[in-house]
């Protein structure tokens, strides 16, 4: 039976974010877990449990301006304050997990655009990392991208509906249900973050580097929140052949809380136990992956 714990670290700016674990009794690797816009680690706690029953301890945590976390809602000074919050909260899991245990890595929507691009900037320490629905190109029509991108500048901390209501993430009545009721959630993105997504999107989207992590990418067929074919057409192109690409027919934008979300979490961990070698020391001292990629 997984444990659980939590508490606050402090990340950029002082910005005081909130984390909290699942822990394995007998863990064979762990995951660091960063959640999409709108919603909070907690959302997760089901599949948390699964995998901290399989031998994955989960450590997750609140994007600043989400959940328990502080900040405005939806709202980000610059984009490199969440890699700057995602480092701090790597530095709290070297202090939390036992260090020869293999390191995943997975971000959903928002989440998964800062887990690429941290993966693309910084090396290691992971032996893989799952990206769900990354967020790389908004499924909205292009005036509308244009008027946040001009407003991000004009108006920075105007704060607007996101447009993305549970019913855009899921087809489980139940999961509409609880998201609704869930004060922790909310609708709203703020010019400035809208702006800065677009700018990183961007940057992603235009990098041509090797990518020396395994990475398996699990993209809805029928996401109405990211474009899904860009995040294909990215995939696929990533040079070194460590990325795998699930696509999954009809699902919306949360696959790992949408209908069919058992089979979903099965193909994670299949993935992940694949990959369930402690990954070696680089020449610094610290971890580096350079493994070869070969419904509730």
């Amino acid at each position: 039976m997984a444990s659980g714990r939590e508490g606050v670290i402090t990340g950029a700016q002082d910005t005081q974010l909130f984390w909290r674990s699942w822990d394995s009794p007998e863990a064979r690797g762990s995951l660091l877990l960063v959640h999409g816009l709108g919603e909070h680690s907690g959302r997760y706690h089901a599949f948390s449990c699964k995998l901290a029953e399989w031998g994955i301890t989960v450590l997750a945590f609140d994007l600043r301006g989400h959940g328990r976390s502080q900040g405005p809602r939806g709202d980000v000074g610059a984009f490199p304050h969440f890699f700057q919050d995602l480092l701090a909260l790597e530095q709290l899991m070297d202090r939390e997990i036992p260090a020869e245990l293999p390191r995943f890595l997975l971000g959903h929507s928002l989440g998964g655009l800062a887990s690429l691009r941290r993966l693309q900037v910084f090396q290691g320490p992971y032996a893989g990392a799952i990206l769900s629905a990354p967020w790389l190109a908004t499924a909205l029509p292009g005036w509308v991208e244009r008027a946040g991108s001009f407003l991000g500048l004009a108006l920075p901390g105007m704060s607007l509906p996101s447009g993305i209501g549970p019913e855009k993430l899921t087809r489980d009545p139940e999961e509409v249900r609880e998201f609704r009721k869930d004060p922790l959630n909310h609708t709203r993105i703020t010019a400035r973050l809208f702006r800065e997504v677009v700018r990183v999107q961007k940057e992603v989207l235009a990098f041509r580097g090797a990518m020396e992590v395994p990475l398996l990418f699990l993209i809805p067929g029928a996401d109405p929140v990211v474009r899904s074919g860009v995040t294909e057409d990215f995939a696929r192109g990533i040079v070194g052949g460590l990325a795998q690409v699930e696509i999954l027919p009809g699902r919306l934008h949360e696959p790992l809380n949408d209908l069919g979300r058992d089979e979903v979490r099965g193909r994670v961990m299949e993935w992940m136990e694949a990959r369930m070698i402690a990954p070696p020391e680089d020449s610094s001292g610290g971890r580096k992956a350079s493994l070869n990629l070969d419904e509730r």
